[in-house]
């Protein structure tokens, strides 16, 4: 268990159709391997991730993109608001590379396969003189998604050790934000756009050697 970091576009706050508004939050892995050869195996990850979806950054781009493109309508500044949060559970494969150092081991991997991501709602909803305006957002929930990671194995007992490890994770699902005026549905719009999920990862854990 350990910590996950957004980083690059992921964490950035000022484009609400690129930035991902992610702040940090946690990271639980079930890590294995099968070593082949004395160096050389296939890897893999169960690993569940969370980040917060955005606060009050956020909620004003929100506001700002809603002023800009539905200028009809007369918005007041009290908007009902919730950000959610970006989740994301991820099953991959790939090599992975060992390397033993007396009582240590030095390991490498790159893994592979699917990042089922439940993106934050980004709900917005203003109550207006004639009717009431409601923003939200869904997306893909099945994406390809990779790890690049490295990590160092300490043992400390007859098949078991700490292990510290520190991953580079990356996927990009598409998002859609559905915006409509419920006064006589005069209004509707979806707007599709993706944004890259990058988060670094850096947990400690106990290791196990079968």
């Amino acid at each position: 268990m350990g910590l996950s970091v957004p980083v690059g576009s992921f964490s950035d706050t000022a484009d609400i159709y690129s930035d991902g508004f992610a702040g940090s939050n946690f990271v639980i892995n079930f890590d294995g391997a099968y070593f082949l050869m004395p160096v050389i195996g296939v890897g893999g990850t169960f690993s569940f991730g969370s980040s917060y979806g955005g606060g009050e950054s956020l909620e004003n781009a929100l506001y700002d993109d809603i002023i800009e493109n539905f200028s009809i309508l007369t918005v007041p500044a009290d908007p009902d608001f919730d950000s959610g949060k970006w989740n994301y559970v991820n099953l991959m494969v790939g090599p992975q590379i060992s390397i033993p150092l007396n009582n240590i081991n030095i390991d490498f991997k790159a893994l592979g396969g699917l990042s089922i991501i439940f993106v934050p709602s980004r709900d917005i909803s203003i109550q207006l003189d004639n009717g009431e305006f409601q923003s939200s957002t869904h997306g893909d929930e099945f994406n390809f998604g990779y790890i690049i990671g490295t990590g160092v194995r300490f043992g400390v007992g007859r098949g078991t050790g700490i292990r510290l490890a520190l991953d580079y994770y990356h996927s990009k699902p598409t998002l859609v934000t559905n915006n409509s005026y419920t006064n006589n549905n005069i209004l509707d719009s979806d707007d599709q756009f993706e944004i890259s999920m990058n988060s670094l990862h850096m947990a400690l854990g106990i290791a196990y050697n079968f």
